[in-house]
């Protein structure tokens, strides 16, 4: 009776040893495999906007600069003359948007080439500790860029084709601005999953974000400082446009 108590004892002493290995042999590659390097996951995703940002941007300069409607004083209204400047600017920052996006990703894409960075359990990590401001911007900017090529189209069927045609092309784009709008939201809102780093819960958000972590890192760049100073610049010369082309005052200079 003694015996096979201790032969029964020895035996499950055995098998617990077997187990206990056993279940340590398949935990450590899993938790070793969660924590690596995802540099090229993340040089893929700069990749996936810098692409389409570049394709736009082609778009736009002969839809919205080479052919943009010609302003005739003797038959525009006010209205109508203030309306193609607006499509003029328009069109020129949304290229110089996509070209912030590109700039954005491709200095991202070489920095994660040159860079060795410590492994992360994640993509979102890796961008959230050393790209956010670059992820955010290229992000925005590739955004704001389209949403603009998308009123572009719009407004070159206003120009060419009439009112009529450019009413319901007009109403057209606003849906699709909206609507994509609302996509964006979703994918903002939804991040990389539940416990992943959110960068913002919709698309104006991100956009505040963006503008106050880039204006807090300014202090101690010159040329930002100076890119600052010039754009608050030219959103003081476009309400005077506005004003102007309304007759709130007037000065002699070419417009």
């Amino acid at each position: 009776m003694q015996i096979s108590i201790k032969t029964t004892s020895i035996i499950i002493g055995i098998l617990s040893l077997f187990q206990s290995r056993h279940v340590h042999s398949l935990s450590t590659p899993v938790v070793a495999s969660l924590v690596k390097d995802y540099s090229g996951t993340a040089a893929g995703l700069f990749n996936n906007m810098r692409t389409p940002a570049a394709l736009i941007g082609g778009a736009i300069v002969p839809l919205g600069l080479l052919t943009a409607p010609e302003i005739d004083k003797s038959k525009d209204s006010k209205r109508v003359q203030l309306f193609k400047k607006v499509n003029l600017l328009l069109a020129i920052a949304s290229l110089l948007s996509e070209i912030l996006a590109i700039t954005f990703s491709t200095v991202a894409i070489n920095k994660l080439a040159e860079v060795r960075f410590p492994p992360t359990t994640g993509v979102d990590e890796l961008l959230s500790k050393h790209f956010e401001i670059a992820w955010m911007g290229t992000n925005v900017h590739f955004l704001l860029g389209m949403f603009g090529f998308g009123l572009l189209v719009g407004s070159k069927a206003f120009f060419t084709y009439g009112s009529k045609v450019g009413k319901i092309s007009g109403c057209w784009g606003v849906a699709v601005f909206l609507h994509c709008s609302s996509i964006v939201n979703q994918g903002i809102a939804l991040g990389a999953g539940d416990n992943s780093p959110h960068f913002a819960s919709n698309l104006l958000t991100l956009v505040i974000r963006y503008v106050t972590l880039t204006m807090s890192r300014v202090r101690g760049r010159p040329l930002s400082m100076i890119a600052f100073g010039v754009i608050f610049y030219s959103l003081f010369l476009s309400i005077e446009m506005v004003a102007e082309s309304f007759g709130f005052f007037q000065k002699e200079k070419d417009n």
